[in-house]
């Protein structure tokens, strides 16, 4: 079984991560994401972002230090960075729940970066489109590290920005135009065929 998030509180608190985002559609530079409240409907997490508006969200994971300790001294080998569902986002969604084994855990459903850990950085950022499968939520970004545990890789160092910076999503519109067009034709038509398939039925019984 991997690692759970209590085994490694010991060695947590390493990264400074910082969100920021962007509204594609304003054409606004990237600017600091700055709330601290987990519920999707908070002032601070307004403008929503969104997928319909290319909108887009930066995260660098920054080292506070020189070296990363992880826990029982293994060797790191790569940084993963993820979006997670915030505590109040996840209520009453099973299948969104968290899990203290890593391995487990359904809260953190999209991946924003996976790269090798580079020993001569301790900075890694990504500018991200926020995807259109990205359903209406808070989020938090959380960074994990894995590293070589013999012949297997297990996760062994984590941070994320819990009750420090959340994000909010919605979703505008992810259906293409021409879905929308060919349901509404599909919808209007078939009561018409329904119609004259009794009209048929009715004039041939006549007949009889």
């Amino acid at each position: 079984m991997g690692l759970g998030y209590t085994q490694l509180a010991p060695v947590k608190g390493q990264w400074d991560i910082t969100l920021k985002a962007t509204k594609t559609a304003d054409k606004a530079a990237f600017e600091p994401v700055d709330c601290a409240e987990p519920k999707v409907g908070a002032a601070c997490n307004k403008p929503l972002l969104t997928a319909d508006a290319k909108d887009k969200l930066q995260v660098t994971a920054a080292l506070k230090g020189k070296t990363l300790k992880t826990i029982d001294d293994l060797t790191p080998k790569r940084v993963v960075i993820k979006a997670c569902y915030s505590k109040p986002s996840a209520t009453d969604r099973p299948w969104r729940k968290s899990n203290d084994v890593i391995d487990k855990d359904k809260s953190c459903p999209f991946v924003i970066k996976s790269t090798e850990l580079n020993v001569s950085s301790t900075s890694y950022s990504i500018d991200w489109p926020i995807p259109k499968n990205m359903t209406k939520a808070a989020w938090y970004a959380t960074v994990l590290v894995l590293c070589e545990n013999g012949t297997l890789n297990s996760y062994c160092q984590f941070d994320n920005t819990v009750n420090k910076t959340y994000f909010g999503t919605n979703i505008i519109n992810s259906t293409p135009t021409s879905m929308i067009i060919a349901t509404a034709v599909c919808a209007s038509i078939g009561p018409l065929f329904l119609a004259s398939y009794f009209i048929k039925d009715f004039m041939g019984r006549k007949k009889q």
